[in-house]
């Protein structure tokens, strides 16, 4: 669940000196690849790809305005306000179907817009269909029950802060408003439970893992050891490759459970340890990642999209293993599905030390 789709991009301009020794290139020929929505890198224009790293001396106030814009994010169903645990908007056939899910992902509104309506980065109104559901519409093994049917209105600005709110209908009433920001998308919804000196981590990583770890380092100094339980993947990996780097530098190690079931973003962490441990019957499932326009394992190597990855594994696993671990990710299943290791493959790639 490597979902990184929300970041500002930036262009490496050499316009007026030589770049590395190569010749200089015009700036009319970076514009245009610009209006391609490119990325020039290497004398090159590669198309459907945006920077998406964050420095390191900037990760700390990244996160700290994302917080802050979480605790403005909201659902409220007739009257009474709850925390959003998860909100994402996803294009499907033609439109743009917006996620909100809450009460410990038990409880979701969808809300449906048409394509035509709303266009990220301006800012516009819509009218829309809204469907109410019960039960986790992350559970492949349950089907949600839908409650209610109705409409709804909404806003979303350039910076796609929204607000929509509307009146759903079945055996009961319900209105509803849900005020959301680009923050929620990437803050995934991981718990964090300290036990003596270790502690249990689990759900899906992002914004808020990587406040949670932080704040494990500076004010719980017992801990040593984080237990990765059950974790789908990442919503968020610019921040989840810093959440790993500080739990490297801070000396802690991390573990898997006989129960543990850990995917993408969530391996990711676990190779972050100072010490690794894998208890016998653990999963750790790995798989490539895509983007917009973007499919990982179609890249060559040199693509600057893998660039913040490679450099992520070589500091985890050492200059030869790292990056062989992380094409090996690439290959060993697409984005829609997942492969879980086999005992013989953790032992080969060294993830336990």
């Amino acid at each position: 669940m490597k979902n990184i789709l929300w970041s500002v991009g930036f262009l490496f301009l050499c316009v007026i000196t030589s770049c590395n020794g190569q010749k200089a290139i015009s700036a009319s020929t970076q514009q245009a690849c610009a209006e391609k929505d490119g990325y020039w890198y290497k004398n090159k224009c590669w198309e459907g790809f945006e920077d998406e790293g964050i420095a390191k001396k900037d990760i700390d106030s990244v996160v700290k305005a994302q917080m802050k814009l979480l605790k403005d994010a909201s659902i409220t169903l007739n009257g009474k306000k709850h925390e959003i645990n998860f909100f994402f908007p996803e294009q499907q056939e033609g439109n743009i179907l917006f996620v909100t899910s809450f009460k410990n992902m038990q409880e979701t509104v969808l809300v449906i817009v048409s394509e035509n309506d709303i266009e990220y980065g301006k800012k516009g109104s819509f009218e829309a269909n809204a469907i109410y559901l019960k039960g986790d519409i992350t559970d492949e093994n349950n089907e949600p029950e839908m409650v209610a049917q109705g409409t709804a209105n909404g806003t979303v600005d350039e910076d796609f802060n929204v607000q929509i709110s509307g009146t759903l209908k079945g055996e009961s009433e319900y209105t509803f408003a849900i005020k959301g920001n680009e923050a929620v998308m990437g803050a995934g919804n991981s718990k964090i439970e300290i036990k003596g000196n270790e502690a249990y981590l689990s759900g899906t990583l992002g914004t808020i893992t990587y406040h949670q770890i932080k704040d494990i380092i500076d004010n719980h100094k017992n801990v040593k050891t984080i237990v990765l339980t059950q974790i789908d993947g990442s919503i968020n990996d610019a921040v989840n490759m810093h959440t790993g780097r500080i739990l490297r530098e801070a000396g802690l190690n991390t573990k898997v459970l006989v129960d543990s079931n850990i995917a993408s973003g969530g391996v990711d962490l676990f190779c972050a340890g100072n010490k690794r441990t894998i208890t016998k019957g653990a999963k750790l499932g790995v798989h490539s990642w895509a983007g917009e326009n973007i499919k990982a394992d179609e890249l060559p190597k040199d693509h600057p999209a893998h660039q913040y990855q490679i450099a992520y594994f070589t500091q985890m696993l050492g200059e030869k293993n790292g990056p062989d671990f992380y094409f090996y990710t690439l290959s060993a299943a697409p984005p829609e599905t997942v492969h879980y290791m086999s005992v013989k493959e953790m032992t080969d790639w060294k993830l336990e030390q």
